[in-house]
C-alpha cells in the first residue's frame, strides 16, 4: 500500500502546530488559574508528581518507536497477518508494561515523604494524589492505547491531534470550571483519569472504523522479535536520558529544595519548554526527508545539506535564545508578579541551558533519521550518570544553580560525542570544521544577543508595551545582523534559494487553484 507522506507530512505539520497551541494556551491558562486560586505550592505538586511518573513510563521508551517502525514494511506490503501479530504483540508489551508501572509505582509510595518537602501549609493527602497520578499513566497501558500505533505507522498523527483537541481542551476547561468554582485539587486532579479514559475510548473507536481489518491475533516470528529487541535496547538509553535530563531536576529540587522552588521553577521552565515544543515541530517535519537524502543522495550533498539546516537552526536557536533573555523578565512579572521571580542570574543560565539544547538537535535529528541509534547507545547512559550525580552533589551546594549546571555540563559531555558518531556513519568525514563553523557562530550569537539586550535596558517602558518594544528590538537587530554577517556565505545563499523554492511552489499551487 502506498501512503501519500507529503500529503500527510505537511497535513501533520498543520494539526500538529495547532496542537501544539492548544496544549500550550490551555495549560498556561489552567496553570495561572491555579497559582492564583491555590498557590505555588499546588503548581509545584503539579510538577513533581508529572516528572516522578515520567521516570516510571521510562519500562515503554523505545518499545512503540521500535514496534511503529517494524510496522511500515507489512503494512506497505499489505502483509495484514503481520500487521495483526505486530498490534497483538504490542497489546500484550504494554499490559505488561502497566503491571510494571503499577509495581514500581507502589514500591515509591513509601518514600514519597522523602521526595516532597512540603515547605507549606498544603492541605492535601500526597499519597491520594500520588496514587491518581499512578493511576492516570496505568490506564492508557491497559486499555486501547497500543491501538494508536496504527496511526502512527500510517502517518495519519493529524487524526490522533484532532481527537486530543477536542478531548483536551474538554479537560483543560472542566479543570478551570472546577478551580474557579470549589478550589478543590482533589477534583481537579481525578478529572485526568477520567479524560484519559475518554482518551483511549475515542482511540479505540476511530481505528476500529479506519481499519476494521486489523485485529490483534497471531504472533510475530522470532527474526522480527529479535530485531525489536534490539531496536528497543539501543533507543531505549536515548529515550531514557531525554526524560531523565527533565524529570530529575523537579525531583532533586523537591527533594532538597522544597515544593515552591519546584512550582518556581517549573514556571520559568514551562515558558521554555513551549518554545522548544514549536520548534520540535521543524525536527520532527525533516527527519523522514533527511533520512530519504541519507539513503538516495552523494555524501556530499548530504553534508552540504546538513550545513545549511544548521544554519538555519542556529538562527533560530539564537533568536529564540535571545528573546528569552530580553523578555524572560518583564514576562514573569506581568504574569506571576515580583515575589515568585527568580533573580538575571537564573536567567541567564536557563537561557544557556536553552541554547545548548537546541543547538544540539540538528545532530540528533541526522542520527535519527540515519538509524544509528545502537551505534550511540552508550553516550546517553553517561549523560544520565554525569548528570544525576552532578545534581544530587551541586544542589546541596549551590542550589538551583547546581541543578541546572549539572543539565548544562552532561549535554556539554555528550556534544562530542554524538557529533563523532554522525560524522563518523553518515558523512564519513572529520568533524573539526564543524566544530570550528560552531564556534564562530557561537560567538557571533554572543555578540548580537550582549547587543539586543543593552538595547533593550533602554526601554522604559514596562507591562505589555514594553514587551512588545523588547521584542521589535530583539526582532530587528538579530535578524538584520544575521543577514549582514552571512549574506556571502554558501550557507546563507542555499537557504534563501530552498525558501524561494518553497515560496514559488505555494504561489503557483494557488495560482493553479
Amino acid at each position: 500500500m502506498k501512503i501519500q507522506r507529503t500529503k500527510n507530512a505537511v497535513r501533520n505539520i498543520g494539526f500538529g502546530v495547532f496542537y501544539k497551541l492548544v496544549v500550550i494556551l490551555f495549560p498556561f491558562v489552567v496553570r495561572t488559574v491555579m497559582l492564583y486560586v491555590m498557590g505555588t505550592e499546588y503548581v509545584g505538586l503539579n510538577s513533581l508528581f508529572t516528572s516522578i511518573l515520567s521516570f516510571l513510563s521510562l519500562a515503554e521508551l523505545g518499545i512503540g518507536h521500535a514496534l511503529v517502525y517494524t510496522m511500515y514494511r507489512p503494512i506497505a506490503e499489505n502483509d495484514t497477518d503481520s500487521v495483526c501479530a505486530l498490534l497483538n504483540l504490542y497489546r500484550k508489551i504494554y499490559r505488561y508494561i502497566g503491571f510494571i508501572i503499577l509495581g514500581v509505582g507502589s514500591i515509591l509510595i513509601p518514600f514519597l515523604k522523602y521526595l516532597v518537602k512540603m515547605d507549606a501549609d498544603v492541605d492535601v493527602n500526597i499519597y491520594v494524589l500520588y496514587g491518581i497520578y499512578l493511576l492516570n499513566t496505568v490506564i492508557s497501558y491497559w486499555m486501547f492505547g497500543y491501538k494508536q500505533s496504527l496511526l502512527q505507522a500510517y502517518q495519519r498523527t493529524d487524526i490522533i491531534s484532532k481527537r486530543s483537541l477536542v478531548v483536551q481542551s474538554a479537560m483543560y476547561i472542566f479543570q478551570i470550571l472546577v478551580l474557579f468554582m470549589f478550589k478543590n485539587y482533589y477534583i481537579y486532579i481525578i478529572l485526568m483519569p477520567i479524560f484519559t479514559i475518554l482518551t483511549n475510548i475515542a482511540n479505540s473507536i476511530i481505528v476500529d472504523r479506519l481499519f476494521p481489518n486489523y485485529t490483534c491475533r497471531g504472533t510475530v516470528s522470532k527474526e522480527i522479535s529479535d530485531s525489536i529487541r534490539k531496536k528497543v535496547l539501543a533507543l531505549f538509553g536515548t529515550k531514557a536520558n531525554s526524560v531523565v535530563m527533565h524529570a530529575a531536576d523537579n525531583i532533586v529540587i523537591s527533594a532538597f529544595l522544597g515544593i515552591v522552588m519546584v512550582g518556581q521553577y517549573g514556571n520559568y521552565y514551562y515558558i521554555m519548554n513551549s518554545i522548544i515544543g514549536f520548534i520540535t515541530i521543524i525536527y520532527d517535519s525533516i527527519t523522514a526527508g533527511i533520512g530519504n537524502s541519507i539513503v538516495v543522495d552523494e555524501k556530499e550533498k548530504i553534508y552540504n545539506d546538513f550545513k545549511t539546516v544548521t544554519f538555519l537552526n542556529n538562527w533560530i536557536v539564537t533568536f529564540c535564545s535571545i528573546c528569552l533573555l530580553c523578555l524572560y523578565q518583564p514576562f514573569m512579572e506581568i504574569w506571576v508578579g515580583k515575589d515568585l521571580m527568580f533573580g538575571m542570574d537564573i536567567v541567564i543560565l536557563l537561557v544557556i541551558y536553552f541554547f545548548v539544547y537546541q543547538e544540539r538537535r540538528i545532530i540528533l535529528t541526522y542520527k535519527d533519521a540515519a538509524g544509528i541509534w545502537w551505534e550511540d547507545r552508550f553516550r546517553p547512559y553517561a549523560m544520565m550518570v554525569i548528570n544525576l550525580v552532578c545534581n544530587i552533589i551541586l544542589v546541596q551546594f549551590i542550589g538551583l544553580y547546581g541543578v541546572i549546571l549539572s543539565t548544562i555540563f552532561s549535554m556539554i559531555i555528550g556534544c562530542p560525542w554524538e557529533t563523532f558518531t554522525v560524522f563518523r556513519y553518515v558523512f564519513n568525514r572529520s568533524m573539526k570544521s564543524y566544530f570550528v563553523e560552531m564556534g564562530i557562530y557561537c560567538i557571533v550569537d554572543l555578540v548580537i544577543c550582549i547587543i539586543c539586550f543593552l538595547f533593550c535596558e533602554l526601554v522604559g517602558v514596562g507591562g505589555i508595551l514594553g514587551l512588545i518594544l523588547r521584542l521589535l528590538i530583539c526582532t530587528v537587530v538579530q535578524n538584520m545582523s544575521f543577514v549582514l554577517i552571512f549574506y556571502r556565505t554558501t550557507e546563507f545563499a542555499a537557504a534563501m534559494k530552498k525558501a524561494k523554492g518553497f515560496f514559488r511552489k505555494k504561489v503557483k499551487k494557488k495560482k493553479v487553484q
